[in-house]
């Protein structure tokens, strides 16, 4: 029974010097980078929620757009078919990139990928979300409808 409990505390001793030899070789000077998130807080369009956002860790940036649902809906209700374009610029510069998708939305909502990139410190990128009318698949979306149509936020990015 001692010899038992003898390989038992032995293991449960190197388990502890491996694991405090993996916890020691971690650098002590790794900074930890936290991600901003900023969204427009601009009102429904068509109907739908959408949102402009910007995640900024470091000099990296992610622009994305969040589309979905206002309510809950009650069957029987047709899905909303939208396109959404999300893209990312510099203002007063260059686009960064863009994404788009064909949104079937009904009690739902979507993340529509832009552009993640790197950029200076002291840029503002803007991101801008645009939306419209379906059909929803391959080559959905049709014209602007007049009115707004779109809505973008403005980040600064400092590092």
């Amino acid at each position: 029974m001692n010899q038992i409990v003898n390989r038992g505390l032995a293991l449960l001793m190197a388990g502890a010097a491996i694991a405090g030899g993996l916890a020691m070789s971690a650098p002590a000077s790794a900074a930890t980078l936290t991600t901003t998130t900023t969204c427009s807080t601009g009102g429904p369009i068509q109907g739908l929620t959408v949102k402009a956002c910007v995640d900024v860790t470091g000099a990296q940036v992610r622009v994305y757009g969040m589309v979905g649902a206002v309510g809950i809906s009650e069957p029987p209700v047709n899905p909303r078919s939208v396109g959404a374009e999300v893209s990312g610029t510099i203002v007063g510069g260059a686009l960064l990139g863009s994404g788009s998708q064909a949104l079937s939305i009904w009690n739902n909502s979507f993340t529509v990928e832009g552009v993640t990139t790197t950029v200076a410190s002291g840029t503002t990128v803007r991101a801008k979300v645009v939306i419209t009318p379906g059909p929803a698949g391959p080559g959905g979306g049709g014209t602007p409808l007049p009115g707004p149509n779109s809505v973008s936020v403005d980040v600064p990015v400092v590092y």
